[in-house]
């Protein structure tokens, strides 16, 4: 696995890495992916460019604008928030 920062146009700070699954996976990934993640964010490009590794920042940056976000979990405190009963998000305490 290799493994790069980069601070993209906008000043965000993005840490991208490779990913080869060992198992099975959808057919579209299944030689791999980029993973692009920032503080706020996180998405994947399939498949893995060869020469991101030496990329450039701009070269990373038009990478990062192909992937694709990937949809975010549920951290568990929001999911205790979650009111069953109502089938809604319950206001924080």
């Amino acid at each position: 696995m290799s493994y790069r920062n980069f601070t993209d146009s906008a000043g965000t700070e993005w840490q991208v890495w490779d990913i080869v699954p060992g198992k099975r996976v959808r057919h579209t990934l299944a030689e791999g992916w980029l993973t692009f993640e920032s503080a706020t964010e996180k998405r994947r490009l399939a498949p893995i460019p060869l020469y991101w590794v030496s990329a450039d920042d701009a070269e990373l940056e038009r990478m990062l604008k192909k992937a694709a976000p990937v949809p975010q979990r549920r951290s568990e405190r929001e999911e205790d928030m979650v009111d069953l009963d109502r089938g809604d998000d319950a206001s924080p305490p």
